[in-house]
């Protein structure tokens, strides 16, 4: 067994809100085919800006704003989450989670368990808290319906090979899920298991650069 964990825990640096925000104005307005849509009843999510943020606080030795629900956030907060998700999306994540997407389940488990892992190891094992991308659909499906999670550290099997990292998830805050892998075979598959019960198909690392919080 090899157990690595980092100083970053889930309940201390985590936000204590979900990754659920609801448009701030209530606008209608109709589409062919789908009818009359309200925008104030779309829910978008900024987990790949939450999971910035919180290292963010965490690099800069800084507790994170203790705001238990979105509606508490002000609006200069809420910029800082958005800018931050889009430094998390920056030149080469969308086009690279597309081309995931296209690959299949094979594929992604192969490039995930020889490519990835050794680097999310290697940041890991250093000390630093790592955000991936996890893909979870393919093909022609919605692509935001994939994720963004920050990995805190991982246990490793020797025996067996499977591999489980250790997570903040912002759409599971006070919590700690993790992802299991199987990296004995990669080329047969990865069997990639999330403990919240989101379907997975792989992972990619995601490089960060930090910036002072407010």
């Amino acid at each position: 067994m090899a157990v690595v964990k980092t100083t970053f825990k889930s309940l201390e640096h985590g936000f204590q809100f979900i990754n659920r925000f609801p448009f701030p104005f209530s606008v209608s307005f109709k589409l062919p085919f789908a009818g009359e849509i309200n925008l104030g009843d779309i829910v978008y999510g900024l987990c790949g800006g939450m999971c910035f943020a919180a290292r963010d606080y965490f690099v800069a030795g800084k507790s994170v704003p203790a705001y238990a629900k979105v509606d508490e956030i002000p609006s200069d907060f809420l910029l800082y989450l958005w800018n931050r998700q889009l430094d998390s999306l920056g030149l080469l994540v969308v086009p690279k989670v597309i081309e995931w997407m296209l690959r299949n389940d094979n594929d992604v488990g192969r490039l995930t368990a020889q490519y990835e892992i050794p680097k999310i190891r290697r940041r890991l094992d250093q000390g630093q808290p790592v955000v991936i991308a996890l893909i979870r659909v393919q093909r022609g499906d919605d692509p935001t319906r994939n994720h963004q999670v920050l990995a805190m550290g991982y246990d490793l099997d020797d025996v067996t090979k499977r591999i489980t990292l250790f997570l903040y998830d912002p759409n599971h805050p006070a919590q700690e899920p993790t992802i299991s892998l199987n990296l004995a075979h990669p080329s047969l598959g990865i069997e990639p298991v999330q403990s919240t019960g989101e379907p997975l198909r792989g992972l990619f690392m995601i490089k960060y650069k930090p910036q002072t919080p407010p």
